[in-house]
């Protein structure tokens, strides 16, 4: 092997291996991180699967997951204004609390 096709073989080696190293993930923070939303309770999904989402006022919606008394005491509380306290894990809301403003 001659010098240029060794130096051609370690530079693609150096090209291939680098983005493996310099991509480094921020999903530790995020998933930390508190969120509270402002919105309304809509039921999405059909009987006997009905779950419980967040509709913001802009039209921004969240599905919510919490547990089954919860999920009920949500849904029976639509058409209420209600600020969520939560995060987002894997595209659901993770509900910690929430109170009805009016």
């Amino acid at each position: 092997m001659n010098i240029n096709k060794k130096w051609i073989i370690v530079l693609l080696a150096v090209l291939l291996v680098s983005p493996v190293f310099s991509v480094q993930k921020s999903t530790q923070s995020n998933k930390s991180s508190k969120l509270v939303i402002t919105g309304y309770v809509v039921s999405k999904g059909n009987v006997p699967f009905i779950m419980p989402a967040i509709k913001t006022e802009d039209g921004t919606e969240y599905m919510i997951s919490c547990k089954d008394k919860t999920k009920q005491k949500l849904l029976n509380s639509q058409g209420c204004l209600i600020k969520f306290t939560g995060k987002l894990e894997n595209g659901m809301f993770v509900l910690k609390k929430w109170k009805i403003i009016k």
